[in-house]
């Protein structure tokens, strides 16, 4: 397999992989039974969140390189659209602020002290669950998309405008 092939593929299931991870999160905050239920089900979605960012930006700049040049002005355009969405996601709830707390304090890690991994309950209590995950689902849905056509070279506009209504 070519080298930027294999890219393509890790790319799109590192994606999937977020994707469906994201929708069982989804999944679980509507069965939800508890207050603590919510809380660690949205926890969950913080860390997801934010390693899908992370890794996003970790392949961004190869898989650009991988566009054939026929699409490169379609997939730019395309790309600025993802970012714009994610910028949107992160200014809304707060990113930068409050997501690398959570994760790091009450997620990834457990802090020592109680009150700090309690404290970040506030943060998360004061965005709703749904409009989370709505706001990330309108980056995540149409890189989905755009994963599996990169990775089959072939370009279905329709099916990139479609995945932003839906």
């Amino acid at each position: 397999m070519a080298k930027a092939h294999k890219l393509k593929v890790e790319f799109f299931c590192f994606v999937t992989t977020s994707y469906i991870d994201w929708l069982c999160v989804y999944r679980n905050l509507q069965r939800s039974k508890s207050e603590w239920e919510n809380y660690y089900n949205i926890k969950i979605a913080y860390l997801i969140a934010y390693e899908t960012i992370n890794t996003y930006y970790k392949f961004k700049g190869e898989i650009y390189k991988t566009v054939k040049k026929d699409y490169e002005e379609f997939f730019h355009t395309f790309f600025d659209m993802l970012n714009r969405e994610l910028a949107d996601f992160k200014d809304e709830f707060d990113y930068d602020k409050i997501m690398p707390k959570i994760r790091n304090k009450s997620v990834a890690h457990y802090d020592r002290n109680f009150l700090e991994y309690y404290s970040n309950f506030s943060l998360i209590e004061e965005y709703s669950h749904k409009d989370i995950i709505r706001s990330f689902l309108y980056f995540l849905n149409p890189l989905h998309y755009f994963t599996y056509a990169l990775m089959n070279d072939e370009i279905d506009q329709f099916l990139y405008i479609n995945s932003w209504l839906s």
